[in-house]
């Protein structure tokens, strides 16, 4: 026996892989979530899982694997790639996956693999690589390193994207493989908010070492269709906000959870953007709720949310998110600012001008909708752009990254950007404070009705309580009906205000025309000032000035007048409005605007018998909605270039049957068909600020009150076809009490 020591080595059989895959990889949505994890670390910016009969697909646009990586890594068993390097090659992820399970986890899967994989050399050429495992006929095999597999290599054109797929076939236990609420929980931390953003057409171009995120599409497990993880977090938002800006157009829309448009607005001007912006804004203010019905832990979802790489709004600029815009202390947008020192007034000229505050409601908390606007933390969003090189721009004013990449050149294009952007927060603060009112509204009511519903039940319980004596039980019964009829009476109380405050609304059609009279006024008062210190007896222009001032005041003494009417009007009894002439109200509205219709050769005429008796309704109601219909006839007949050279509009009003009729028929340029149903929503209005008229601009409220105040009354407000010669007819019909 020689005494020449001997050696031992481990023999690996082919069924190591199968022993290996089942006691790392325990459970099918285990694996599942080790393949989408590897596809994260191969720098993917897309994962797609397909699951088709008995077959599994996992596609990624990550950058693949060379031969060399394929022979190197992936064929060998506990390679220590993972354990050296820790960060991803190209955007510098932290490694997700476990070390070496992706192979193991695809034999746990299924019997059967087909990997394809285009990758990129350091040659700058791409090839594909195909390979097919049969994991039975390995299993047969003694010894591991004797199996021999054969795969293909193959040229690629150069525009094919990088990737890998893998199609696994022979599934372990089809029924198993499910998309469950703690798969899509684990993979959440790895998806990225962006890639659930709408984008605006603006597309991913060029190369960069920014990570553009990574996005995980899943099979919706009823209806099979792919679902995006991070759009499904999203979509769950309380609100949503989207800016599309176009060279001379701005428009904002603010929807809710369920979809519902709350608010669209369209602003007119010129862009310094030549190639315009679009964003996509998701509003998470901490309420109840707001995760129910998700496919995800709803706590997680919220850590999800306030992730400091999540949180905030960015910019992103051909695809690539741009420093330093919503990434860790930065306000470009100035929230911060003012969330600390509560602001209590808008910071956009457009919400000025379209959403002026009265002055009580900045100084009242529950009134002030500034104090509702979103924090940097509840914000989810990104602000989509193309800039243009500064070597090849044509204007210095255009949207032009600075010199040392560290967001944009501070010229007119990013200061409108920022304000745009600003601008929608405002308005989404707006829509939230006057939702937030409705729900209150709401919330109040049916507490009432539950009071009322108590009350009644209290009263049925007493008058059943046995030992009660009889007179005790009525005064308590009593007591009970008083404090119903209180309530009652507290609801009318309120119902009634509310619509004095609605009335008063109306005013604003007339602010507008005295406002405009007043600027005549102080100018011939500047004129007549400058003029009598030196020159009062000499010069006979003094004449034309004071004859000019005197008319003026007289048109605005008599607005006034009316003014103090209307307003004397809406503090009278609503319980008992009397009765008074339908031709008298016409005729006081048409005096009051007689100077600007004489000034305008505008024909008014009234079509109105004199024993025309008006509805039983109050006559601040009934002047206030005439007025308004009448204003914006003349609004209409004087508007525009097509309007008509010979303005006119007729009044009319008669009473037939059970019904009150009252129209109002202008000459002017008309309703298009496709806008009639949109003429009564709130804030849309067919004029403009920028249009001069000399009633001034619309503001998108006038029919929206009138047509509710008719509907309080039981009466209609309608376009009808109007008379010959006239291009536009509003009737409104009112309830006349039956004999």
């Amino acid at each position: 026996m020689s005494d020449k020591p001997k050696t031992a080595s481990f023999q690996t059989q082919g069924r190591l892989l199968q022993e290996l895959g089942e006691r790392l990889v325990a459970r099918a949505d285990v694996a599942l979530t080790e393949l989408i994890k590897n596809a994260y670390d191969a720098d993917a910016d897309e994962c797609t899982v397909r699951l088709v009969a008995s077959t599994l697909i996992v596609k990624d646009t990550g950058h693949g694997m060379t031969e060399s990586e394929f022979l190197g890594k992936w064929m060998e068993i506990a390679t220590p790639d993972r354990l050296r390097n820790r960060q991803s090659k190209l955007y510098k992820r932290s490694v997700t996956g476990s070390k070496g399970i992706g192979r193991f986890a695809v034999r746990f899967l299924g019997q059967k693999l087909k990997l394809e994989t285009i990758a990129q050399s350091s040659s700058r050429r791409k090839s594909k690589l195909s390979i097919t495992f049969d994991w039975p006929n390995i299993d047969r095999h003694q010894q591991l390193h004797t199996v021999k597999i054969p795969y293909k290599i193959e040229r690629v054109a150069d525009d094919v994207p990088t990737g890998t797929t893998l199609t696994i076939t022979r599934l372990r236990d089809p029924n198993g493989i499910a998309i469950t609420k703690a798969l899509r929980t684990d993979l959440l931390s790895i998806a990225h908010p962006y890639a659930g953003l709408e984008n605006g057409g603006f597309s991913r171009t060029g190369q960069s070492d920014d990570d553009p995120g990574f996005r995980i599409s899943l099979p919706d497990e009823e209806t099979d269709e792919e679902v995006d993880l991070s759009k499904e977090i999203l979509d769950s938002a309380f609100a949503r906000l989207t800016i599309t800006r176009r060279k001379t157009l701005t428009h904002f829309v603010i929807y809710n959870k369920q979809g519902r448009e709350l608010l669209s607005r369209k602003v007119p001007g010129e862009s310094q953007i030549s190639r315009g912006f679009f964003a996509d804004i998701r509003y998470f203010p901490q309420r109840s709720g707001m995760f129910v019905g998700t496919k995800v832990d709803g706590r997680v979802a919220w850590g999800w949310i306030r992730d400091s790489k999540n949180i905030g709004i960015g910019v992103v600029d051909h695809g690539f998110r741009v420093r330093p815009y919503g990434y860790g202390e930065d306000d470009w947008l100035q929230l911060s600012y003012d969330a600390g020192h509560r602001s209590r007034e808008w910071r956009s000229s457009i919400m000025e001008q379209h959403f002026a505050m009265p002055r009580a409601a900045k100084s009242d908390s529950k009134l002030n909708p500034m104090l509702y606007l979103p924090g940097f933390h509840q914000l989810v969003g990104a602000v989509f752009v193309e800039s243009i090189p500064a070597n090849k721009s044509t204007s210095p004013d255009d949207l032009i990254p600075s010199t040392d990449r560290e967001g944009f050149v501070k010229n007119d294009a990013f200061i409108e950007l920022r304000d745009l952007v600003r601008t929608g927060l405002e308005m989404l603060a707006y829509v939230d404070h006057r939702e937030q009112r409705k729900l209150e509204k709401k919330k109040r009511k049916a507490e009432a009705t539950a009071l009322r519903e108590d009350l009644h039940s209290a009263v049925d319980f007493i008058a059943t309580v046995p030992g009660l004596a009889k007179s005790d039980r009525e005064s308590v019964v009593e007591r009970f009906q008083q404090l119903s009829k209180e309530l009652d009476d507290t609801e009318e109380y309120f119902r009634v205000g509310t619509s004095k405050l609605e009335m008063m609304g109306l005013l604003g059609v007339m602010a507008g025309f005295v406002t405009h009279e007043m600027q005549r006024i102080l100018h011939g008062l500047e004129e007549l000032l400058k003029k009598t210190k030196r020159l009062e007896r000499r010069d006979r222009s003094i004449k034309k000035i004071r004859e000019s001032i005197q008319h003026s005041l007289d048109t605005v003494a008599g607005q006034l007048e009316y003014s103090t009417a209307f307003v004397g009007a809406v503090h009278e009894s609503q319980d008992d409005p009397g009765r008074y002439y339908a031709r008298g109200a016409a005729e006081l509205i048409r005096e009051q605007f007689r100077s600007f219709t004489d000034d305008r050769s505008i024909a008014v005429k009234l079509e109105i018998d004199r024993g025309v008796r008006a509805p039983p309704i109050p006559k601040a109601l009934y002047s206030g909605v005439a007025m308004n219909l009448f204003t914006n006839a003349l609004k209409a007949a004087i508007g525009g270039e097509s309007a008509s050279k010979t303005p006119r509009v007729v009044i009319k009003s008669w009473n037939e049957k059970a019904q009150h009729v009252f129209e109002v028929a202008d000459s002017g340029i008309g309703i298009p068909p496709s806008i009639r149903k949109r003429i009564w929503d709130p804030l849309f209005t067919t004029t403009s600020a920028g249009d001069y008229n000399p009633l001034g601009s619309g503001m998108g409220l006038g029919l929206t009150l009138v047509k509710r105040l008719v509907s309080e009354v039981k009466g209609k407000v309608l376009i009808v076809d109007p008379p010959p010669g006239f291009s536009t007819c509003f009737r409104v019909t009112y309830p006349l009490p039956t004999k």
